[in-house]
């Protein structure tokens, strides 16, 4: 990216204040932001030979940065200092001159840094089923590693991240309220929350009744959120530990499953390109039952309902989003969240008519 432009100007000089903090020497050369996520704002920075990411935290959405942080300290050191080794590693991010992985801007922006991991890759629509596996493996071994945590001490960085009965209650209050006027446009989507609400909060109904445990979760397992070495396509990194909560393994799993099942990006528009691709989730649940060895018999029978659950809880978020004017998801075209919204609820409707199957098959590779 060149600096032709004032915007350009201040986000460099920005980044050099950065560095000076964090003891990099050297001179910035290029860099580009990196639009695939939602939340906060990347850029990948070189700097004389060696690449960085540095990315400023949306505050809107994560309200206490520094406890965000302090989560992904305390997993990070935990992880060092595990007997139980993982099969890849996370992202470390850099401490400053204050010791902290986190820098405040006088201007109140809130940045952290990490080093590029060259020669990896990520994927937002996956075509080899093997490296399903693979990503599911990282995922449940993730899992593993940091389920000796004390869960207690986890700050809850968004309260109510994945209680899908709050989630829908929002999002029914939203329709209700309707300050842009946009809900008339989408009453057929409407009415399929209608359909499956009770469906919709079993999970939070059986965590509320002590039926499932809560445990320290990534609450974000995007299949892009693993970084792959290009060549062999093995796992290198666990990316984006923003939302390390207490949770269920259920929604974690179902998470995965949504995004590296489907056979479709998330945002496809095209919705006869939306579906769950059987094999697709069958190798993913191979791999991450595999590396998991905790869970229960009330979370092993619910594992996979975590998948059309998690699909619809999102569909409700950007169709929310949507009818509130687009404030927390980061859209790049007209009606983004919308279109996102239809596509969830076109997999999460697929999901439900394959489920019994899925379950069924979850017990297979956990006996």
């Amino acid at each position: 990216m060149g600096i032709d432009n004032i915007d350009d100007i201040n986000i460099k000089e920005k980044f050099e204040k950065l560095t000076k903090l964090y003891g990099i020497s050297g001179k910035i050369g290029e860099f580009r932001k990196i639009i695939n996520g939602h939340i906060n704002e990347t850029y990948h920075v070189l700097i004389e030979n060696k690449q960085y990411i540095f990315q400023k935290i949306n505050t809107y959405v994560f309200k206490n940065p520094v406890a965000v942080m302090n989560n992904i300290m305390m997993i990070d050191n935990f992880i060092t200092n595990n007997i139980k080794k993982s099969a890849c590693k996370i992202v470390t991010f850099l401490v400053n001159d204050d010791y902290k992985n986190y820098t405040i801007m006088d201007n109140g922006d809130f940045w952290r840094l990490c080093i590029f991991e060259a020669d990896t890759v990520t994927f937002d629509v996956v075509e080899n089923p093997e490296i399903l596996y693979s990503s599911g493996y990282a995922f449940g071994d993730f899992l593993n590693v940091i389920s000796d945590f004390p869960v207690e001490k986890l700050n809850i960085t968004i309260p109510d991240f994945h209680n899908t009965k709050k989630r829908l209650e929002d999002f029914f209050k939203t329709v209700e309220s309707d300050e842009m006027n946009r809900a008339k446009d989408v009453k057929a989507e409407i009415k399929i929350f209608e359909k499956y609400r009770d469906f919709c909060c079993k999970l939070t109904d059986m965590t509320d009744m002590g039926e499932l445990p809560l445990r320290p979760v990534h609450n974000d397992t995007k299949y892009n959120n693993i970084l792959l070495n290009q060549t062999t396509f093995e796992p290198v990194c666990v990316l984006d530990l923003d939302t390390i909560m207490p949770g269920l393994v259920s929604h974690d799993f179902g998470d995965a499953i949504r995004f590296a099942a489907n056979k479709a990006a998330e945002d496809e528009i095209d919705l006869g390109k939306v579906y769950l691709d059987v094999e697709y989730f069958k190798e993913f649940t191979k791999g991450f039952t595999k590396a998991i060895e905790f869970m229960t018999a009330a979370e092993v029978e619910t594992l996979a309902l975590g998948a059309p659950i998690i699909t619809f809880e999102l569909a409700s978020r950007f169709l929310a989003d949507h009818i509130n004017g687009d404030k927390y998801f980061a859209i790049h075209r007209e009606n983004h969240n919308l279109d996102r919204a239809r596509c969830q609820l076109k997999l999460a409707t697929d999901m439900m008519e394959k489920l019994d199957d899925m379950c069924e098959f979850v017990q297979t590779c956990i006996k």
